[in-house]
């Protein structure tokens, strides 16, 4: 289980960097007012895809890390395994692993609040994204530090943007800052006192809004086991490359889609080019749409907000006890019940997308209800679910030959 590559390498943008590629797109761009930043995107960054590791700053990969030696131990896991894991030395993973998480000291550079658990406190501060907490919603503070995955053209329908810029009440939205220590949400204002507005519009969705986005979001909720239910979503429009949004963060895990005309997404201070269709999934990562001063096209981004499982926490951390030592994980075999149980709504959308790799599980004498559970953990890979089913102890049902 090597550790991840990272966001700004895959996708061949990492600062200080040459690549010998094809540039296809150069675009100027403005995060921060008075920084403008010049990015050349070469056929690397369009070919890329997959889950990869991004940070905001060394401090936050140091805190990372030092959570995730925590969380593989408990996983079963050993010393020179977790070292493996992530890219780090056993006297690293022998001086934290055996702590708990309220004990792990914040580097410098990490905000108070991300030392925290997700979610609303008991004083009210914290989840303002629409998502609701459910029963077995994970939120300790190891829950914020999400490794990033990119589909390309997940969404592949072109008459999406027009039916959402068409069908949504679009309004301005002010603009927010968070307390760094308590993580509560205030409004920003100018130097005269008026109230600060963000460079884009907003609307909120609602199923019938857009039926071909209707039909992508059943398609993200039944790969990803994502309870529509307990989601959150909302919509921005960024009419041209004047429109914006800047570097923040949420307190839940993010589902991102770029429909319409391609815009830099920053994550970690990493530009992903979004093109129209592309999906992005990531944890508390700082993000933010930059201004792209040459683009006069417009872009919306639909965002669905949501709090992981156990089985997406574990899943998104590629931590699943290790395939090679075949050890039962216990974890995932109570997660195989739990998942049952929004299982049937999704039965009809698994069955067609998956039907060749159930009928292979299934030939393995796996039920077809737990098969279905580990296809939609592993994203339809029939040999990490088979991995899976082993792992949780769903051993396959032996039935007796014919004579």
């Amino acid at each position: 289980m090597p550790p991840l590559q990272r966001l700004d390498e895959a996708f061949g943008v990492r600062p200080g960097t040459q690549s010998n590629r094809r540039v296809l797109r150069t675009y100027k761009w403005i995060q921060f007012k008075g920084h403008e930043e010049v990015t050349e995107f070469d056929e690397q960054h369009f070919a890329a895809e997959g889950i990869f590791s991004q940070n905001s700053s060394q401090g936050h990969k140091e805190y990372q890390d030092r959570l995730r030696t925590i969380h593989l131990r408990k996983e079963g896991l050993d010393k020179a395994q977790i070292a493996a894991a992530l890219g780090r030395s056993e006297r690293f993973v022998a001086k934290w692993w055996q702590k708990e998480n309220k004990e792990i000291p914040r580097p410098w550079g990490v905000h108070e609040y991300l030392t925290k658990d997700m979610g609303r406190n008991s004083n009210g501060v914290g989840a303002t994204n629409g998502a609701t907490m459910v029963e077995d919603s994970v939120q300790d503070t190891a829950t914020w530090w999400r490794d990033v995955e990119v589909k390309r053209k997940f969404a592949d329908d072109p008459v999406i943007y027009e039916e959402i810029l068409q069908n949504t009440e679009w309004k301005a939205s002010n603009a927010r800052t968070r307390d760094f220590a308590t993580g509560a949400y205030h409004l920003k204002y100018d130097q005269r006192g008026n109230i600060r507005w963000e460079g884009h519009q907003n609307g909120k969705y609602q199923p019938g809004l857009s039926p071909a986005t209707d039909k992508i979001l059943q398609k993200l909720f039944a790969e990803y086991g994502i309870a529509d239910r307990t989601s959150g979503i909302i919509t921005n429009w960024y009419p041209d490359g004047q429109g914006n949004l800047g570097s923040h963060r949420h307190d839940c895990w993010t589902a991102l889609f770029s429909f319409g005309h391609e815009r830099i997404l920053t994550i970690d201070n990493t530009p992903l080019l979004m093109q129209d269709g592309d999906l992005c999934i990531f944890g508390t990562q700082r993000h933010g749409v930059p201004i792209m001063p040459e683009i006069t096209e417009g872009r919306i981004t639909l965002v669905v907000f949501f709090y992981p499982n156990d089985m997406q926490k574990k899943g998104m951390w590629q931590t699943i006890t290790d395939p090679e030592t075949m050890t039962t994980s216990p974890a995932f075999g109570r997660m195989l019940h739990d998942q049952h149980l929004n299982l049937q709504n999704e039965k009809e959308l698994l069955t067609p997308q998956f039907e060749k790799e159930l009928l292979a599980l299934q030939v393995l004498g796996f039920s077809s209800s737990d098969a279905m559970v580990a296809l939609r953990s592993a994203q339809g890979d029939v040999d990490r679910a088979a991995e899976l089913l082993l792992l949780s102890g769903a051993a396959p049902e032996m039935t007796l030959e014919a004579p």
